[in-house]
């Protein structure tokens, strides 16, 4: 792990040195290095939804139990009174005998209030709590629920995503992808019910109270061994909560939040193997590692920092009408700042104007903070960052080159153009007209005096 670090660091500082310019493809290029075994990843900052590493993010793959992410969202947004209890339906039962499906050892006919069912189907991701919960919600029918979980992703914007269940075992015509699960999961954390889902996908260890089919107390774990000491393989001090998912199509799964120092990011990790990687006879969940090592990385090696600022001249800009300036200053509209790798600035990146933003030239006047263009920042050639360019100054506009750019106007108009076409014709056919006629009576005088001759030398015979 010393040696894996060593060269993350020694290539960073390659990568500073040279002129670079974006983040997504640089970061991806790092950390495929580190040979992360999942099939799909996605790392993002919650803070802006910059994506640091991204691993077929956009693939059909099927949710398993992440799909409770929905269940949890509908049933908070459907049921105002958490404490309310409902009863365990038989049918729920029965639907999950042989499936093998994690639960909660609830028994039908059970009484649970609706905030310990969330409880047992995001801590230890219980199959019967989910649909249960599906159950109570749409009022016995779980099928017009998962009508409801279909609506609610779509409209969120989530386009790779179809449920068919309430608990995410597979089922065919069922599918997700990180992307989607990342902005469930952002919604989630950010909804009128968020400090409530917060508090629960955190929670490592809770004591179910007694109920009607159970004379004592049980206790439930999570299965996010993130954010359990007691797995040292696993454990990450920078995750503050998750939900996991395991199908044997969907393979190992875990969203999960990890916060440090100010730093907010979101890992998405998706068919991910479980197998023994460092041969110890014990397999290892490859989503929760990978987890480990992107968290411990990001925090290790990437800042968010300045890359431009809104006093530097970006560009400029051919100006007309003005006998004040024939060419304006363009400055950044903010100052901007990404997700770089750390000691790499304003320095280490390229800053180049959008292309087709930027007009070939402009007519004065120009107002000091008008938007003129757009200019992106580039480190490692993906765009990190993007921004208006304005003026830096007012220009004035000139009166008479106005008004000789107003009479050139007018005679560049196609119309004007084709008017002073059939003008010039019309002179042309009137001038070819009056030559013709001279030349017809010059012809004319010329025969005269032809005859006029001949007549006086027969005068003169005679």
């Amino acid at each position: 792990m010393k040696k894996c670090r060593i060269f993350v660091i020694c290539l960073i500082i390659v990568l500073a040195c040279l002129p670079f310019s974006t983040a997504s493809a640089a970061y991806n290029a790092i950390l495929e290095e580190l040979e992360p075994r999942s099939g799909i990843i996605l790392l993002q900052s919650l803070e802006d939804d910059t994506i640091i590493f991204d691993r077929n993010a956009y693939e059909h793959t099927p949710p398993a139990s992440l799909t409770k992410l929905v269940t949890a969202i509908l049933t908070l947004e459907n049921c105002p009174d958490l404490n309310a209890m409902v009863t365990v339906p038989q049918s729920v039962i029965d639907s999950l005998v042989n499936t093998g499906s994690s639960n909660a050892g609830l028994k039908a006919g059970e009484e649970v209030s609706v905030i310990d069912l969330l409880r047992c189907m995001l801590i230890p991701s219980a199959n019967e709590a989910a649909a249960t919960l599906a159950h109570y919600v749409s009022g016995g029918n779980i099928e017009s629920f998962v009508d409801k979980m279909n609506v609610f992703v779509e409209r969120l914007g989530c386009k790779d995503t179809h449920f068919m269940t309430p608990h995410g075992l597979d089922a065919e015509g069922q599918y997700t992808c990180a992307a989607d699960i990342a902005r469930i999961m952002k919604y989630a954390l950010t909804s009128a019910n968020s400090e409530i889902f917060t508090e629960i996908i955190s929670t490592v260890r809770y004591e179910l109270p007694a109920s009607n089919m159970h004379e004592k107390p049980r206790i439930i774990r999570t299965t996010n061994f993130l954010l359990n000491e007691g797995y040292k393989d696993y454990y990450s001090k920078y995750v503050v909560g998750g939900k996991t998912g395991s199908t044997s199509k969907a393979g190992k799964c875990v969203a999960a939040i990890a916060r440090s120092g100010g730093y907010a990011y979101l890992v998405v990790i998706m068919n991910a193997p479980h197998d023994d990687i460092d041969n110890d006879g014990v397999d290892e969940n490859g989503a929760f590692t990978d987890a480990k090592m992107l968290f411990e990385w990001v925090f290790s090696n990437i800042r968010y920092e300045s890359v431009l600022q809104k006093t530097d001249v970006t560009a400029e800009v051919k100006v007309r009408l003005s006998s004040q300036t024939d060419h304006l200053a363009l400055m950044p509209a903010e100052d901007l700042f990404a997700y770089v790798p750390v000691g790499v600035g304003e320095n280490s990146v390229l800053v180049k104007v959008v292309e087709g933003s930027m007009p070939a030239e402009i007519d004065a006047p120009v107002k000091k903070g008008d938007k003129i263009a757009e200019a992106a920042v580039y480190y490692a050639d993906e765009e990190i960052a993007r921004t208006d360019l304005i003026a830096a100054e007012d220009v004035s506009r000139n009166f008479f080159l106005l008004i000789g750019s107003v009479i050139q106007a007018f005679f560049r108009h196609p119309v004007v153009r084709l008017l002073l076409l059939g003008l010039v014709l019309l002179v042309a056919g009137y001038i070819a007209l009056i030559v013709r006629a001279g030349r017809k009576a010059q012809k004319k005088r010329k025969r005269r005096n032809s005859n006029s001759k001949v007549v006086h030398m027969n005068d003169f015979k005679k």
